[in-house]
């Protein structure tokens, strides 16, 4: 009502005023941005890619230093299945140590932004839930494991004599 008076009164002067609430206004200053969550969902896709690019070069030259390695594990009767899994398995496991030190700073974060002073009312209820912790740890190791797949792969079919003639 009060709102409504106060345009009226300057509704044909040169300052004319519209009045709105603070949420609407909050609402019309994200909208001038365009569409936020198709900016943020392409950005997390494309980080996720860089991640799983990077993480996969890593694997494959740490596979590629451990040649020697495994061609002693074969020497010792390991099966390439074994050896494959075996690198598997580090993977997975560093990748979900990754994604929990993610998870936990990721927390702290939301705890920190739920504090400070904000202008969107979401923002104060903002945290990670252990449904979403636990999606952001499948998705690491998912990530790590299908990075090291083919230097797994790899490693674990080549031949027991090229790999103890490798220099890494």
């Amino acid at each position: 009502r009060i709102g409504s008076a106060v345009d009226a009164i300057f509704a044909n002067s040169q300052a004319a005023t519209k009045t709105e609430s603070e949420q609407a206004f909050g609402l019309q200053f994200v909208s001038f941005l365009g569409n936020v969550k198709l900016f943020l969902i392409s950005n997390c896709a494309a980080v996720t890619f860089t991640i799983l690019l990077v993480s996969g070069n890593t694997m494959a030259m740490s596979v590629r230093e451990r040649v020697r390695e495994v061609g002693i594990l074969k020497t010792l009767g390991y099966t390439p299945g074994a050896i494959l899994f075996m690198i598997l398995g580090e993977a997975g496991v560093i990748s979900i140590l990754g994604g929990g030190i993610g998870v936990i700073l990721a927390s702290g974060m939301t705890a920190v932004i739920r504090q400070g002073p904000t202008f969107l009312q979401p923002m104060k209820t903002l945290a990670i839930t252990p449904d979403v912790a636990a999606l952001c740890l499948a998705v690491a190791l998912v990530i790590g494991v299908a990075s090291s797949s083919v230097p797994a792969f790899s490693a674990s079919r080549k031949g027991i004599l090229e790999s103890l003639r490798s220099t890494g």
